[in-house]
């Protein structure tokens, strides 16, 4: 049932519950009868608009919703409908079971580079798209982030977008949330796909360390960090990370727009590299260069088969295990090996690798990969993980969830492949939660054994 101060209904949408509320309006989870399928409701109360703004208002809220619709893609919240409630603009959007980023880093702190990383990928492959079209998004933040129990990313909130050419969005106009806008955006000055991309990295930065890159006790405070202040160095929050992932990061967040990634998909490939650990040739401080081939230019023709076959044992969280494992590797066998430890039965995880070895023999045949067939050998199963109780990993996986949300499933896949017992697994786990009392929690809620 409805809460008592929400309509029983918005057009044909039957209000079922209350998902979040802000200045401007509220978002309800809803029914959609005529194809049976569950939706959210964005709908402003434009009452709190004076005189012209409420047509400007309505006009610009329909524009989101044109511009949302077109970018039809798996990282993007779909847009289904936009209609009026009375005088009350409203859209009907994709309704998404998960959390949002913020909730994530709310509840755990930082988050493991490889985790965080991938999250970020998706966060970039959905911007390239929304970058084609034209569509700045203008408000990427931690909230406007949502991750599936699958582990897929989903951005939302294309309320402040603005499609190129238009009028609507004036220049000058500061929009966006202060901790992740961009300084141009700080300066009210125009923007465009950069800014987006700074703002991802300023998530990307917080996943990292759990501190936000330019921090401060108020908007004014933040604004000022913006503008004039550096945000204090990716290794000094993290002492492990790779080199070229902090030169990555350093240009990411770049107060110059002309110093950062020019596209999504340069950031993106540039990530994969720094995960290599690739040191970016025009980084400021490194005289390194770029060596070799970036890993998905030497597997990515190959993926898209291999998500396919992937999906056959693990089914749709393939996509996002390939994407996450394909920034981490150098070769079609790595790759397959890396993705193989997601499949739990033997069987079928040398079903996959021999499968994978065809796409491995194609990329040797067409001087794509350079892998000798041979070495593509099913890794033997580790015989203290295969004692290790189903009920101890479903307990295991749901405990964590508890603490770190839809990111449990990865990190149990991750672990189990390594632990060489119930308790080291529990152990392992325990480790990706940040806070002393929560991982004591964690650890003494396991059954007994």
């Amino acid at each position: 049932m409805p809460p008592p101060s929400a309509p029983q209904k918005i057009g044909r949408y039957i209000v079922e519950s209350t998902i979040g509320k802000g200045a401007m309006g509220v978002i309800y989870r809803a029914h959609d009868p005529m194809i049976d399928r569950p939706v959210a409701l964005k709908l402003v109360n434009i009452d709190l608009l004076e005189g012209n703004g409420r047509a400007d208002f309505v006009e610009r809220f329909q524009r989101e919703a044109q511009a949302a619709a077109r970018c039809a893609h798996s990282n993007i919240v779909a847009i289904y409908d936009y209609a009026l409630h009375g005088e009350d603009p409203y859209i009907a959007m994709e309704f998404v079971a998960g959390r949002s980023l913020a909730q994530v880093i709310d509840g755990g702190g930082r988050l493991p580079i490889d985790v965080s990383a991938a999250i970020a990928r998706q966060m970039l492959d959905a911007l390239a798209c929304a970058h084609a079209q034209g569509i700045v998004h203008r408000d990427i933040k931690p909230a406007n982030v949502l991750l599936t129990s699958d582990g897929r990313v989903k951005v939302t909130d294309f309320g402040i977008s603005r499609i190129g050419g238009s009028s609507l969005t004036q220049t000058g106009a500061m929009i966006g949330t202060p901790n992740y806008m961009s300084p141009e955006q700080g300066r009210g000055e125009e923007v465009d796909a950069r800014s987006d991309l700074f703002s991802t990295a300023a998530v990307f930065y917080e996943l990292l360390t759990g501190a936000r890159p330019f921090p401060g006790r108020n908007f004014h405070e933040v604004t000022y960090q913006l503008l004039y202040g550096e945000p204090m160095p990716l290794s000094k929050h993290l002492p492990e990370a790779p080199a070229a992932l902090v030169a990555f990061v350093a240009k990411a967040l770049a107060r110059d727009p002309a110093q950062r990634f020019a596209t999504a998909d340069a950031m993106n490939t540039a990530l994969a590299n720094a995960l290599r650990g690739t040191v970016l040739a025009d980084s400021p401080g490194n005289a390194a260069t770029v060596i070799g081939p970036s890993p998905t230019a030497v597997i990515g023709p190959h993926l898209q088969e291999i998500e396919r076959r992937l999906a056959a044992y693990v089914g749709p969280i393939a996509g996002y295990l390939v994407r996450s494992a394909s920034g981490r590797s150098t070769s079609i066998e790595e790759l397959c090996k890396s993705l193989s430890t997601s499949i739990d039965k033997v069987e079928q995880r040398e079903a996959f690798l021999r499968d994978a070895l065809k796409v491995s023999r194609v990329g040797a045949g067409t001087g794509t990969s350079g892998l000798v067939a041979s070495t593509l050998i099913a890794p033997q199963p580790n015989a203290a993980t295969a004692s290790i109780p189903q009920a101890d990993i479903d307990q295991a996986q749901a405990e964590l969830a508890r603490h770190i949300g839809p990111i449990a499933p990865l990190l149990v896949r991750r672990e189990r492949a390594a632990a060489q017992s119930a308790e080291d697994l529990w152990q392992r786990l325990a480790k990706h939660i940040d806070k002393p009392a929560d991982r004591e929690v964690f650890l003494r809620n396991r059954a007994p054994r």
